[in-house]
């Protein structure tokens, strides 16, 4: 691309930006929408006008807060991961997490037999695969930018005309349709609960910890409290323990845009005792640290959980995370963790990286993913009387080291049902799929890569909605 054309290019995204704030002023609030980010794969000419253009027609589009043009790269560059060539929709999802991003844009030109295609896809952090994508062929001279632009019109449904054409197309056009190195991982069907908002006092404080001061002295039984946090915070461990009362409800929730909430030192960030049930509602984000790490009382265990549930009840809904922890993601030593929505990712513990079961655990909507463990990438038992219940939701790409990639069972006792919901397994689902691997990265046989309940029982392959099982030893096992 000569500079003259770079810099042709260079004013139209300037123009395009001006001519987008009064359009994305009549879409939705800001606030409203989730957070984009764009990348460019591959190092074409003009790559960053490319993304400059991009991420305008997204502004234009009303439906995203779009964050810094480079924002992926930057986030690369600090972490020192290698970006070149193709890149897996997992990566990029990680990437655009790392970024504060809930979609990734992603933008690649390719070439097969001699055709050029100009492929756009909208990767979900939470799913880590495409929930939008085009695939078009580009015509001799055609314009890259003005073929994007429609694509990303068609895709988000705005007003567009027909696709760009050029004179000497030859072959015309592919058409839609997935774009990927190798035949793409269906999008995960989302199974999350959408509620209405839940009602109740809202507590009063210039921020976090004051507001939870004010709880822990003013909570009275027979009431919901609604905490909102305006902006992200770092608090140290707190639990919700009111001596004396009774059905007391607590609901977390983001206001202005999704809030994160760093754990200031070791330890569980929010402890549930007996009385009291905690909600971890929309647009908000718990985050623990790597070096997190502790053991459960009596069980030899790495992970108290950064939720730790402790005769209380727990409920996830649409909109939250909890990500980043060392010593696991949610911890139900007694009690109950209904997870309605939702996402729990990036944790690690010896048993159970993503939850951890002592007592009860129902899943109905929501993603456990990229969570690492011993035993349970995703999902495990502490405690062989424990009971697990698959409803809905999906449990994907986890990794375990010894058995049990998405789920570990084991115990005779432990009751798991399984009616609904979607399980992955590696020996299907080798990119996305919940797998069982040692510490050198060597994929093992016979381990359950989905389920293991023992080697007799166990599911390697994906369990989809309609695979039903459960630990009587019922239903499609692999053998």
């Amino acid at each position: 691309m000569t500079s003259l054309v770079k810099t042709l290019v260079r004013s139209a995204v300037a123009l395009s930006v001006l001519c987008s704030v009064a359009f994305a002023q009549q879409q939705s609030p800001s606030s409203s929408r989730p957070k984009a980010a764009v990348y460019i794969m591959g190092n074409p000419d003009g790559r960053d006008a490319l993304a400059s253009a991009v991420n305008t027609f997204l502004i234009q589009s009303g439906k995203y807060q779009m964050i810094a043009v480079d924002a992926i790269d930057v986030v690369a560059q600090e972490q020192n991961r290698q970006m070149s060539g193709s890149v897996s929709d997992g990566d990029i999802a990680t990437l655009g997490r790392d970024a504060g991003a809930q979609y990734v844009c992603v933008v690649q030109r390719s070439e097969l037999d001699g055709v050029s295609y100009v492929a756009t896809r909208m990767v979900s952090v939470q799913s880590k695969v495409a929930e939008l994508a085009s695939m078009t062929e580009l015509p001799r001279g055609g314009k890259i930018i003005e073929m994007i632009q429609w694509q990303i019109g068609s895709m988000l449904g705005m007003p567009v005309g027909p696709k760009p054409t050029a004179q000497g197309s030859g072959s015309g056009y592919a058409g839609s349709a997935y774009v990927s190195a190798t035949p793409p991982a269906q999008p995960a069907v989302s199974d999350d609960k959408a509620a209405p908002p839940i009602q109740g006092t809202v507590v009063q404080g210039g921020n976090l910890a004051q507001k939870l001061a004010w709880l822990q002295k003013g909570a009275d039984s027979h009431t919901t409290y609604i905490i909102e946090v305006s902006a992200d915070e770092k608090i140290a461990p707190y639990t919700f323990d009111f001596s004396g009362g009774i059905n007391i409800t607590v609901v977390l929730r983001g206001v202005g845009g999704n809030r994160t909430i760093r754990l200031s030192s070791n330890g569980t960030m929010f402890t549930v005792m007996k009385g009291v049930t905690f909600v971890l509602d929309r647009d908000i984000t718990l985050m623990g640290h790597n070096g997190n790490t502790g053991s459960r009382a009596g069980r030899g265990m790495s992970g108290n959980g950064l939720v730790s549930v402790n005769g209380g009840t727990f409920n996830m809904n649409t909109g939250a995370t909890i990500t980043g922890n060392g010593s696991g993601g949610v911890y139900v030593r007694d009690g109950i963790f209904e997870m309605n929505g939702g996402t729990i990712s990036g944790n690690t513990a010896s048993v159970g990286g993503g939850v951890c079961v002592g007592d009860t655990f129902i899943m109905n909507g929501g993603t456990i993913s990229g969570n690492t463990a011993s035993k349970g990438g995703g999902v495990a038992p502490s405690y062989n009387m424990a009971t697990i219940t698959i409803r809905g939701g999906t449990i994907t790409g986890n990794t375990a080291r010894e058995c049990g990639g998405g789920v570990y069972v084991l115990y005779d006792w432990v009751k798991f049902t399984k009616t609904g919901g979607t399980i992955t397994g590696y020996k299907s689902d080798p990119t996305n799929g919940n797998a069982v691997k040692d510490e050198d990265g060597t994929v093992l046989s016979r381990k359950g890569h989905a389920v293991y309940l023992n080697d007799n029982n166990r599911k390697e392959t994906t369990a989809g909605p309609n695979d039903k099982f459960s630990s009587a030893k019922d239903g499609a096992w692999d053998q």
